[in-house]
């Protein structure tokens, strides 16, 4: 289904005149689709009409979230004179059923955004796709100062769940569960405990140095291939989603709609012959449960054929299961039910592989303590696997007794692979895992890792999500958040002149990251940008953003700290020998070089903690210092200076020699 009548079948009729025109621009754009020039000033007019899209959508996210804090406020209020009391069980319902209106009104806000959201990138793309100029660099940076995609609402939220905490005993069912969509990490609560998940982005350059920075309080988890004895640190995992030709299950989990689920297979090393595949389903579960796991093993000849109906698997296993010692009738049962219910959904909902991620993790953990665990996946690599599955797609990807494409195993980087077919992350992925008491903090090693600078936070960021999103971006209708967040494209595009032929820069395939910083004009300015053709009119302002703070600056500051705590020691061993050790003019000249010393040790202290203090603020500046390394030069000159005026106008001993 084409964006556009995804736009108008899921829109709520209320809010209909604040949605983006996505028509109307599209019809600006038809001009340059049909072969036609597409001038400076349709150009003009196409970019004043989406600044102007925006701040409407903006506007009435930010009206309606106003709209919203004051109904929360005022149910506080409500719920804190009037439900302890419990006099009117109609009060209580109105009470209730008004908060349940609050939390679907937030649902609906987060869709409108969503929806926005994804509306603005595709006609960006289109807009960059069919005319001769590029709009996305600069519109990404205006989409940013309109956050409406990017509302934090932990405050409201954690009001709502306080409200529906005090009259959860009401009976009535509710609607929205505050806690599932807190923008934190991830948090299940199991008998009296709870798991915390937290999954953050990882530049290639920063790899080792997180390794190292973990192994001095984990040790890394060996892999033994069971077939060659071979040990690994960070062995190669493929995982084979399954969907259907609509996205049903993508979508869902886009929406983190629950009940939702996830079918894939996974497996360490080579898929050919092994004989330890894991056949999973995962369930996004209900509020404080996180997702469910359920899983069965099986063997690589049988997949093709179960994929199919075929029974001979479960027959077989459930046989072997039977004559196993220790297991119980009812463990077998389980395992059937589990497997005809994976093999019926695939089945039924005509679902296929789609989307294969390649990548190789490293694991640190303490054996037989879960209380930390940690997961790092580089090499990490999306592949299409999807085989006729899309009526105006021939291309034969499997064969028809193929469960997985036999091009493609664990040959990374897959330089056979198209274009269209791979898309290689610019990044690793970092997962922490705490398993925690209700009152038991992070240890602190795991909080300094996460201020450290190398780690960049991917709330809920899910592989399966990502990989179908840049690989079908043309196929789905809604994107994640995150992709605000990072190009993985291999090609950058920068900005060019509206006189000047588009330009591409390639970007390097060594998976560094590209990132173009630019202020986007006023309408005003940008109309009278367009009409210019000078190379100076149309240059996009730097804008000064938050540093991104590398560990290697921390280490900077301390070997800075270290000079001048050397140079300070060394100067104070000097004066305290001179004073000891000389007559008059030593004894004078060892207190003024003692003077100089001390002032060097606070003022190197000082600067230290200074300049500690702006990196962990990630803080533009000012780190340097002009004025305190003169003044103890001058002093230091000054010192030397009165030595040797001393020694050459004091004769010998006098009063001043004790």
């Amino acid at each position: 289904m084409k964006f556009g009548s995804q736009l108008k079948e899921t829109i709520y009729p209320e809010w209909q005149a604040a949605y983006l025109d996505y028509d109307g621009l599209k019809k600006k754009l038809r001009k340059a689709e049909k072969d036609r020039p597409f001038t400076e000033k349709d150009e003009t007019e196409f970019v004043e009409m989406l600044d102007s899209n925006l701040e409407k959508v903006y506007a009435f996210h930010k009206e309606k979230m106003e709209e919203i804090r004051r109904n929360t406020d005022e149910a506080v209020e409500t719920a804190a004179s009037q439900i302890p009391s419990h006099d009117s069980v109609e009060e209580m319902g109105r009470i209730q059923g008004h908060i349940n209106e609050i939390a679907d009104d937030i649902n609906r806000l987060s869709r409108f955004s969503r929806l926005n959201y994804t509306g603005f990138l595709k006609i960006v793309k289109k807009h960059d796709r069919h005319t001769n100029y590029v709009l996305r660099p600069m519109f990404m940076v205006r989409l940013n100062q309109c956050p409406f995609w990017n509302e934090d609402n932990d405050a409201l939220l954690i009001k709502l769940s306080e409200l529906f905490s005090k009259i959860r005993d009401g009976g009535r069912t509710m609607s929205f569960q505050p806690a599932s969509e807190l923008r934190d990490a991830m948090e299940v609560r199991v008998d009296g405990r709870r798991t915390v998940v937290k999954r953050f982005f990882v530049q290639s350059e920063n790899v080792l140095e997180l390794k190292t920075y973990i192994l001095r309080h984990l040790p890394v988890l060996v892999y033994r291939d069971a077939s060659k004895q071979q040990a690994n640190i960070d062995p190669p995992i493929s995982s084979l989603y399954f969907d259907d030709a609509d996205f049903d299950s993508y979508n869902s989990r886009v929406e983190t709609a629950l009940g939702s689920q996830i079918i894939r297979l996974r497996w360490y090393g080579s898929a050919k012959g092994n004989s330890s595949i894991a056949f999973e389903r995962r369930t996004l579960a209900e509020e404080n449960r996180g997702e469910l796991k359920d899983r069965f093993v099986i063997k690589d000849k049988y997949i093709a054929g179960f994929l199919k109906g075929e029974q001979i698997f479960i027959e077989k296993t459930a046989k072997k299961m039977r004559k196993m010692a220790g297991k119980s009738e009812e463990e077998v049962q389980k395992f059937e039910q589990l497997v005809h219910q994976v093999q019926d959904t695939v089945m039924s909902q005509q679902m296929q592989p789609v989307l294969r991620t390649f990548y190789k993790r490293t694991a640190f953990q303490i054996p037989g303590d879960n209380s930390v665990r940690m997961a790092l996946d580089t090499d990490l690599c999306f592949i299409r696997e999807d085989s006729n599955m899309f009526p105006n797609d021939n291309v034969v990807r499997r064969g028809e007794n193929d469960w997985r494409r036999p091009d493609v195993d664990t040959n990374f980087p897959f330089q056979k692979l198209k274009d269209g077919e791979i898309s290689r992350a610019p990044f690793a992925t970092f997962e922490i895992k705490l398993d925690l008491g209700n009152n038991e903090k992070e240890p602190d090693w795991v909080t300094e890792l996460q201020d450290i600078g190398i780690l960049e936070e991917a709330f809920e960021f899910s592989k399966f999500v990502h990989g179908i999103a840049v690989i079908f971006d043309s196929r789905v209708s809604l994107l994640p958040y995150w992709l605000a967040q990072i190009d993985d494209d291999d090609t950058k595009q920068l900005p060019v002149l509206p006189s000047q032929s588009p330009s591409v820069v390639k970007g390097s395939h060594s998976h560094k990251e590209v990132r173009v910083h630019m202020e986007y004009p006023e309408p005003s300015e940008r109309t009278s940008l367009l009409r210019n053709n000078q190379p100076s009119s149309s240059v996009p302002k730097k804008v000064i953003t938050p540093l991104r703070v590398e560990p290697k600056v921390f280490f900077a500051n301390e070997r800075t700290y270290f000079s001048w705590m050397s140079f300070g020691t060394l100067l104070s061993t000097f004066s305290i020998a001179l004073f000891n050790a000389g007559d008059t003019v030593g004894k004078v000249s060892g207190i003024v070089y003692t003077l100089v010393s001390l002032s060097t040790l606070i003022y190197g202290m000082g600067l230290y903690y200074r300049r500690r203090e702006l990196i962990r603020a990630r803080a533009a500046g000012p780190y340097d210092d002009v004025m305190g390394p003169t003044v103890i030069c001058f002093a230091l000159l000054f010192a030397v200076g009165l030595n040797a005026y001393l020694k050459f106008t004091v004769k010998g001993p006098s009063l001043f020699y004790l």
